[in-house]
């Protein structure tokens, strides 16, 4: 026979179509269960019915109440048990599963949602316990959700907003916000492919950032920079390079120290590669107008690296990433991590018959292990 305890968690787990039946303004009740068969021992069935009636309405005054039989058992004679336990309304239900102040907070949320955005009706209809998750939220969630109906893709960054909502609470309920604004705001207001909330949204974000340095003094003095390492972002860089500079030749270097202590070079340019995706070099479009190498650790990562920079800028070519480096400086080849997912569509023969020799045998030659001499009679010539 089903304890108290098993009553409340059978009727808890209603709990999500009883909030939907309210938001429906339908009602669930009466709830009843069957109680199942009691205990064969006297003693026991007498401690079980006991204790479902004095956790029962007519003792505690809520909550569920019994519907009792009257039976003729061949052993015990003539019995009368608790068949089923009913659940007469709503305010029962509450007490007993102890939530009435979360129910109350429900409501009220609920209310305030379908009045000041009736377009998320349906929205809350599946998903009332969201609405419940963010209790407190949802004056300034709506508030924010106004804004972009009003004002979609505002290209400020959310420290800009002109709304009474502190920048953090963006920050903090972007998960929820995105759902909203996905029901909410147009096709043309979203960023479909893009997961980052500014991205997706139309706001502006912190901009990745390409360093560079500018390897021939000349092209300092030629436009009176009167320094030569810089970290812009991709559109300042872009211009910088192909409506200032203009320089013959750029060189992208994964590793900071090997970028840091690039010799000079007439009319060239070095780039950071480490800490960002190459992908952000397509916004650079004066690599492809220009000679680009490209200089990584002679491993899995850095082949596809130069791949996907191929894939890009078709011209670019490699720099000390050869069979002849790497056999000269056998001495600082090391264990190389596993690597079954790199692409290498984009390299030549002789590039691709190194990377599936690294790879196959996981071996790694780190550019920054490469002499300094070495790296500047390499760069010299090219």
């Amino acid at each position: 026979m089903m304890t108290p305890e098993d009553i409340a968690r059978k009727a808890e787990r209603q709990y999500r179509a009883v909030l939907r039946a309210w938001l429906a303004g339908d009602d669930r009740f009466p709830m009843t269960f069957p109680l199942g068969k009691p205990a064969a021992d006297l003693s026991a069935r007498r401690r079980e019915i006991d204790h479902l009636r004095q956790r029962s309405k007519a003792v505690l005054g809520h909550g569920y109440a019994l519907e009792w039989e009257t039976v003729n058992q061949r052993t015990l004679g003539r019995q009368t048990i608790p068949r089923r336990a009913v659940i007469a309304d709503r305010d029962d239900y509450l007490a007993l599963i102890r939530k009435r102040t979360e129910f109350d907070a429900f409501t009220a949320d609920a209310d305030l949602i379908r009045r000041r955005l009736p377009a998320l009706t349906d929205w809350l209809n599946e998903n009332p316990h969201r609405v419940i998750d963010h209790h407190g939220a949802w004056d300034d969630l709506l508030t924010v959700c106004r804004y972009f109906i009003d004002h979609p893709r505002p290209n400020v960054y959310i420290r800009e907003l002109p709304i009474a909502v502190h920048t953090k609470f963006i920050e903090r309920h972007t998960r929820i916000l995105r759902d909203l604004l996905d029901v909410l705001l147009p096709p043309s207001a979203i960023t479909a492919d893009k997961n980052e909330f500014t991205a997706r949204y139309g706001l502006r974000d912190k901009a990745p950032l390409i360093r560079l340095r500018l390897l021939e003094g000349q092209l300092e003095w030629e436009h009176d920079l009167r320094l030569d390492d810089l970290s812009l972002p991709v559109e300042q860089a872009a211009h910088l390079l192909g409506d200032h500079l203009r320089p013959r030749r750029v060189i992208v270097v994964e590793n900071l120290i090997n970028f840091l202590t690039l010799p000079r070079l007439p009319h060239a340019v070095g780039i950071f590669g480490g800490g960002f995706g190459v992908h952000l070099l397509r916004g650079v479009g004066w690599l492809g107008q220009c000679d680009l190498w490209y200089w990584g650790d002679i491993d899995a990562h850095g082949f596809g690296i130069l791949s996907d920079l191929r894939g890009i800028f078709p011209h670019t070519r490699s720099v000390m990433m050869d069979r002849l480096t790497f056999d000269a400086h056998a001495a600082y080849i090391v264990t190389g991590v596993a690597a079954s997912d790199v692409r290498l569509d984009n390299l030549t023969s002789a590039e691709r018959d190194l990377a599936e020799h690294v790879i196959e045998h996981q071996r790694r030659l780190e550019q920054e292990h490469i002499p300094h001499d070495f790296a500047v009679q390499a760069l010299r010539v090219l």
